[in-house]
């Protein structure tokens, strides 16, 4: 088997070079500026990306054309996944128009779709950083990859295909006891190298099937786990450990970009991909830089998408960048990912608190699922799917602790489900705020700009 990685490593080279090299010439570009960030050849690309694309779109993209050529990044309007969608037409290059582009969409988290379109060159980037950051983390090219995600026919691979890139697919929507066995089983079988990409809430219902089953550490080699698509939290983190053997680390990306960070073993900083976006931290409330180290949005610009620029991007989330204190001599990095803007909580004082409270939860082992829920008037539902060995007494203090959070005032109610569904994503919505959704643009960043303000 370990032959046959290697040749399907040489093969995929292979193939590159003859359709002229054009992965291998990004995937050197992303190394150098990425671990030469410092460097004036690092700064000299770096600028020539950005220059690029602001000109690309100032003169091929309508809705571009009237910036000026001589301005900065800063000049540019920021825009968000709602606005591009009204002005779909405009953000599209004319001179792409009749290219084959590929079309990327996303459901998100609210389920309303959002697709965008992909030029050849922008794919090779995408494929390229995928490789590097990849690498990063333990995994080659040609190694077994267990890759976990909703397999709809936009990612979904032929059999050809997928046993050419190595490639075994399992479908979220289809994680059940039996698919799970059957997952373990071809974990602990089999000379192949293997690595796993998955939706952390998958890696969250493995570990907690083999809590349930009392299991000892897989008798496996895991080279590499990467969570994707939803925040990591320690019960996973730490479970992952215990039965593969391996620190699990977390990616940040979307599918209408592509990888924005990464962390490295070893480390909780997210590293940015600074070879292909350029992230800014946007006040919540305006569209000015906040101080570094404080939370804002989270603000990219694509350099690569010439069949659709999305400059100064709003993705919706929340973090934060600073310096990596472990290297300083290295470029800033994400010290927290908060998630998305209406995947926060308020208390009873309607002050913003972080989603990351519900991971507390995880301290009691019969819980298999669950989700948060805020609604009008100070109240709060938790749903709990749970096991048959669940002690109902610890809602009590399942209660209570979780109104030193939300505020003593606060009315908690549980409620015992069979399932948590997925979204259309194949993603586990685990924060709903009911509450969120019913303020308006304005009164929400004004919200959280306060919250946010007071807390730090």
């Amino acid at each position: 088997m370990k032959i046959l990685e290697f040749i399907r490593k040489i093969l995929f080279w292979t193939v590159d070079f003859l359709k002229g090299g054009k992965i291998r010439k990004h995937y050197n570009d992303i190394q150098l500026i990425n671990e030469d960030h410092s460097s004036s050849e690092s700064k000299l690309r770096r600028e020539k990306h950005l220059q690029n694309i602001l000109d690309h779109a100032i003169t091929t993209v309508p809705f571009y054309k009237k910036q000026k050529r001589s301005i900065s990044l800063a000049d540019f309007p920021v825009v968000d996944k709602a606005f591009v969608r009204e002005s779909f037409e405009k953000f599209k290059s004319q001179d792409y128009l009749n290219k084959n582009n590929h079309k990327v969409t996303t459901s998100g988290s609210t389920g309303n779709p959002f697709h965008i379109f992909h030029d050849k060159n922008k794919r090779d980037r995408n494929t390229a950083d995928t490789i590097y950051f990849s690498k990063n983390a333990g995994y080659d090219i040609g190694s077994r990859l267990y890759y976990l995600r909703l397999w709809d026919k936009q990612y979904g691979k032929s059999n050809l295909l997928s046993w050419v890139q190595n490639v075994s697919m399992h479908s979220v929507d289809k994680l059940k006891e039996k698919d799970i066995s059957k997952l373990v089983y071809q974990l602990e079988n089999g000379s192949s190298t293997k690595n796993i990409l998955a939706y952390v809430s998958a890696l969250h219902s493995i570990c907690k099937y083999l809590d349930n089953k009392k299991a000892k550490p897989l008798n496996c080699k895991i080279n590499s786990v990467i969570g994707i698509a939803e925040g990591m939290n320690d019960y996973v983190k730490n479970r992952i450990m215990k039965y593969f053997n391996v620190e699990m680390i977390s990616r940040y990306s979307n599918s209408e970009n592509g990888i924005i960070a990464q962390q490295n073993v070893g480390s909780n900083y997210f590293e940015i991909n600074w070879a292909s976006y350029i992230v800014e931290i946007l006040d919540l409330n305006r569209d000015i830089p906040v101080k570094r180290g404080e939370s804002g949005r989270i603000v990219i610009t694509d350099l690569f998408n010439y069949s659709m620029p999305l400059i100064r991007y709003d993705t919706g989330d929340v973090g934060k960048l600073n310096f990596n204190l472990d290297h300083m001599d290295k470029p800033l990095v994400f010290t927290k990912i908060e998630g998305r803007k209406m995947d926060m909580f308020t208390n009873t004082n309607g002050e913003f608190i972080s989603s990351h409270i519900i991971h507390h939860i995880l301290q009691y082992n019969e819980i298999d699922q669950f989700q948060f829920i805020e609604e009008e008037n100070k109240e709060y539902i938790i749903k709990l799917k749970v096991s048959e060995d669940f002690d109902y007494d610890n809602e009590i203090g399942l209660i209570k602790q979780y109104k030193e959070y939300f505020g003593d005032d606060a009315k908690i109610r549980i409620e015992y489900v069979n399932d948590i569904p997925l979204l259309l994503s194949g993603k586990r919505k685990l924060v709903i705020n009911n509450a969120i959704n019913r303020l308006s643009n304005k009164d929400l960043t004004k919200t959280m700009n306060e919250s946010i303000q007071k807390a730090e």
